[in-house]
């Protein structure tokens, strides 16, 4: 039974082996196959009971995560198979491109399926080396300076993480997912190292204070990567700071994650508000929705049902929200806001597909982002005064104006050029993805009842 488990691994590594292969395009079809066999693996898997043993450990937080990456997954392979024909002089060859891409999803899967913290540090760990080329495939010297950045910001969180797990091993004797959720004693080490994971993990989650990567990466980074990117791997790192808190029963320790998770959604809102590229507005978006997500982490309980229901729609509106970039890159050469008008009437299938994305990742109801986030609200609201509550409400706010007003005025100001709705390089990826946004109402007690 334990090997079905496995299968979404198994499949996204024989993929990316498979991609070494010299065939014409083969690398393309073979990429296709895996990912599309994940998402058919993984929705098999949400079915059967969890699993827990030396090796693996899936419990419902699991399946949901290995679901949203495959999905995600998919859509940004079957993406790349058009976009990579814009890149005039790649990094290198398609094939390799493929083999990274496969890779890393092979690396999340990976991360979201082991029973024990070191090998989540790995996986994590992982992601990195996979991702980092990924970054640089456009192969200019912006794009290089980027994957730079995001390898020494990133690596240096994973220095933190790593010292936390030899912390907590320390304070429990094992680092096993399942033995550590049902111990009840440890040492004071135990905080200590649970606090240094937030950090550690929390850096490749786009947390604030190490969060500055993130909107260079996205700024830089072709639009699939970019896509992944934020919908799963900024989730994933998310995955392991949920497992700390829940074996964490420290009050201050999950203060200290709701005070980290505070500050990032009002300096990613204040940033959105000032920004004047669409890319890195869209990332500094993806950070305010993971501190968001930090908070409901934090609070636990009905919170964290919202935290998945906000996970889960953000990961297929914000990756049609980059898919879209790509179109509008290609088709106006710049990512200044400003340089982009009238993209309704040039461009109306991306215009409006991306003016309902911008509403689902800002939490407009009836997006899946609106339900998560009032879930993590109202809990907020039981645990702090009213206070606290609105001034976390006043920088949604914040972001909610700043997004769509951007957003808005890109699309609907007056055109300067001809119309041009030939697909360059296509929208049906992002407007499934978009109904997918959408679609996550309709299972919200579904997703209640697989967390419990």
């Amino acid at each position: 039974m334990s090997i079905i488990y496995i299968l979404p691994m198994a499949a996204s590594l024989i993929g990316a082996l498979l991609c070494l292969a010299r065939i014409e395009k083969f690398e393309e079809v073979i990429s296709v196959i895996a990912s599309v066999s994940t998402v058919i693996f993984s929705i098999v898997i949400l079915f059967l009971p969890d699993v827990s043993d030396t090796f693996l450990f899936l419990d419902g937080i699991s399946k949901i995560m290995i679901l949203t990456i495959s999905i995600v997954y998919t859509m940004t392979v079957i993406f790349s198979t058009t976009f990579l024909k814009y890149i005039d002089e790649p990094l290198f060859q398609k094939r390799f491109y493929y083999l990274l891409l496969n890779l890393f999803a092979f690396s999340m899967f990976f991360s979201v399926s082991v029973n024990n913290l070191g090998l989540v540090w790995v996986g994590i760990e992982a992601t990195t080396v996979t991702s980092a080329l990924l970054v640089a495939v456009e192969n200019d010297e912006s794009s290089t300076e980027a994957t730079w950045r995001y390898i020494i910001i990133v690596s240096s969180g994973l220095v933190i993480s790593f010292i936390s797990n030899v912390l907590i091993y320390a304070a429990t004797g094992t680092l096993d997912i399942s033995k550590l959720l049902t111990m009840n004693a440890f040492s004071a080490l135990l905080p200590l190292g649970s606090m240094m994971a937030i950090i550690g993990y929390g850096t490749k989650a786009g947390i604030f204070p190490m969060h500055t990567w993130l909107p260079d990466v996205h700024g830089k980074a072709p639009a699939p990567v970019s896509a992944i990117f934020s919908g799963v791997l900024l989730p994933v790192a998310l995955y392991a700071i949920i497992r700390v808190i829940q074996f964490t029963p420290v009050a201050y320790v999950k203060t200290f994650a709701l005070v980290l998770g505070f500050l990032t959604v009002i300096i990613a809102a204040s940033l959105m508000a000032v920004q004047t590229n669409y890319k890195r507005l869209f990332a500094y978006s993806t950070m305010e929705n993971m501190g968001m997500a930090l908070i409901g982490i934090s609070l636990g309980g009905y919170a964290l049902i919202g935290v998945f229901v906000l996970i889960i729609s953000h990961a297929f509106a914000k990756s049609s929200t980059f898919f879209l970039s790509g179109n509008l890159l290609s088709r106006y050469k710049t990512v200044k806001i400003d340089e982009v008008k009238g993209v309704a009437e040039r461009m109306p299938s991306t215009a409006y597909t991306l003016l309902f994305d911008a509403m689902a990742i800002t939490g407009m109801p009836p997006f899946g982002t609106f339900f998560g986030e009032i879930m993590i609200i109202l809990v907020l609201l039981s645990v702090l005064n009213i206070g606290w509550t609105l001034l976390l409400v006043g920088f949604l706010a914040l972001a909610f104006i700043s997004m769509n007003f951007k957003v808005g005025k890109m699309i609907f100001s007056d055109s300067e050029g001809e119309k041009m709705d030939r697909k360059r390089i296509g929208t049906l990826v992002p407007i499934i993805d978009t109904v997918f946004s959408v679609a996550v109402i309709f299972f919200i007690p579904f997703i209640s009842k697989v967390i419990k």
